[in-house]
């Protein structure tokens, strides 16, 4: 009888651990995400909203520096530099969806 449970208690602390693991920032939520991807729509609409989203990708991207997730940070600091470029009229739309598609997937 405790053979039983005991392997179900491992196999449940296993099965938390694989979860936690599996997710690299849990601070990203899908909110998160679509606030980011409405904050870019709206920088490419009109240049005026883009200090607000590069404020707030650039605090994303310190959180995740600060969390040693340098793979989302690189994604970040590529996302603000794909904005600072649309704010000089050099726009890649395409390369910020994709950004913020891989993003999405990794962080």
């Amino acid at each position: 009888m405790i053979y039983p449970f005991k392997k179900i208690k491992f196999v449940f602390v296993f099965l938390i651990y694989f979860f936690v693991t599996l997710n690299p920032m849990l601070a990203i939520e899908s909110r998160d995400l679509m606030v980011i991807d409405m904050l870019v729509r709206k920088c490419y609409r009109d240049k005026r909203f883009c200090n607000n989203a590069l404020l707030k990708i650039n605090n994303y991207q310190r959180n995740a520096a600060i969390n040693k997730k340098f793979s989302c940070q690189t994604r970040f600091l590529g996302l603000e530099a794909n904005l600072i470029m649309a704010m000089n009229s050099n726009f890649k739309r395409k390369e910020a969806k994709n950004i913020i598609d891989v993003i999405k997937k990794k962080c």
